[in-house]
């Protein structure tokens, strides 16, 4: 990749913009901004801004989009946007155009990236050329699954954060009581994700008989480690479900190439994440339960990582 290229990474809360170039062995992210979603009518209008506004010009794209993506379509799950490649390309005169899923990108971004990028939850020994699973929650709950080829990564993605909850404990369950009453099907995206926050809050509300009140999550996780009792068990419920689910998708793909958790939400509870009882929720699978015990575990933290894996991946497939 000679020439610069424009990424994004369009998410139920935030969109960012950047230019990416490849420099060596490494990606380098230039002319970096991130906008509300909630500003724009339209993904196109949020480029616009950011074309206005830093003058930039590209004549190819990758865009990652926090939702399903068919046919260089993709429709956001949780903020009623569709990015379209082809119309974008026509719109914007760009000579090629590429829309990715946004977890098929933050794990085409796993293999760019330096070890400082990643925090150390669970120790443990990878199995060389084993899958990867990427995945955790955000405003949703991303999933995809890296495995090195003879050709370079190939990445499998999907909706697996829509896979259905799985309680173990008493509590788990009077959750899931609550929120199939109120909202039918539960998922781990509704237990985990920022965008099933506030679900959750008004069932754990009900189960220990408080007022509803609209609290802020920052604020809950301060009261959690001030000692309330509903807030600690709310998080740490959220980081149980985190871990169940990975361990969960671990499993099915095989991924004894290690796990990497992403998203918001998890960097914010990452102390739940990497406690004993976290990790026994992980590989705990009956018969099964030694299959993941030497799975490494990390956290990825770098908040540039899709913008660098939509560049990777659009300098792996462009024509």
């Amino acid at each position: 990749m000679d020439a610069p290229m424009l990424v994004g990474d369009v998410g139920g809360t935030n969109v960012r913009f950047a230019l990416a170039l490849r420099r060596g062995s490494g990606m380098r992210i230039e002319r970096f901004e991130v906008y509300p979603g909630k500003e724009f009518r339209t993904f196109a209008d949020a480029l616009h801004r950011y074309l206005d506004q830093t003058g930039v010009r590209a004549s190819a794209a990758c865009f990652a989009v926090a939702g399903p993506v068919k046919d260089g379509v993709g429709q956001l799950t949780n903020r009623n946007w569709t990015v379209s490649a082809s119309e974008l390309s026509k719109e914007f005169g760009m000579r090629e155009v590429m829309v990715v899923n946004d977890f098929l990108a933050m794990a085409r971004s796993v293999p760019e990236l330096d070890d400082d990028a990643f925090e150390m939850l669970f120790e443990g020994g990878a199995v060389p050329d084993a899958p990867i699973l990427v995945a955790g929650p955000g405003t949703g709950f991303g999933v995809s699954t890296i495995l090195p080829t003879e050709c370079g990564w190939r990445v499998v993605s999907g909706e697996g954060g829509h896979i259905a909850y799985a309680p173990r404990t008493e509590l788990e369950r009077d959750l899931s009581r609550i929120l199939s009453r109120d909202h039918g099907y539960v998922s781990n995206e509704l237990v985990a994700s920022g965008s099933g926050l506030p679900a959750v809050h008004a069932a754990f509300c009900e189960i220990y008989g408080v007022p509803l009140k609209d609290i802020p999550p920052a604020e809950m996780r301060t009261r959690a480690d001030a000692g309330d009792t509903m807030f600690r068990a709310l998080i740490e419920l959220r980081a149980m479900a985190v871990m169940g689910a990975v361990g969960d998708l671990a499993l099915i793909n095989g991924a004894l190439g290690g796990v990497v958790l992403a998203g918001g939400v998890s960097e914010r509870i990452v102390d739940f994440l990497k406690t004993p009882e976290a990790f026994e929720r992980f590989a705990s699978r009956g018969p099964m339960s030694g299959y993941l015990r030497n799975c490494p575990v990390r956290l990825l933290h770098d908040p540039v990582a899709p913008l660098i894996g939509a560049a990777a991946h659009f300098e792996q497939f462009s024509r």
